[in-house]
């Protein structure tokens, strides 16, 4: 399986958590990341507060 069917297969968005509430999502993890650090610099918030997930679109098989 090639990287472009790997992507489409999993595709999804990304949510950002902070204190188990969604903060933003979207479908770039970068955007995600830079906007975690930008929000929520480590050295003010601790790290178990800030959560980034993905969350998979269409039919999920589960074996």
């Amino acid at each position: 399986m090639d990287e472009e069917e790997l992507i489409k297969k999993h595709s999804g968005e990304w949510i950002l958590f902070f204190n188990d509430e969604i903060v933003d999502h979207s479908n770039n993890l970068e955007k995600m990341l830079r906007l975690a650090d930008k929000k929520f610099p480590s050295e003010k918030y601790p790290d178990d507060l800030i959560k980034i997930s993905k969350v998979l679109s269409g039919d999920i098989r589960l074996l």
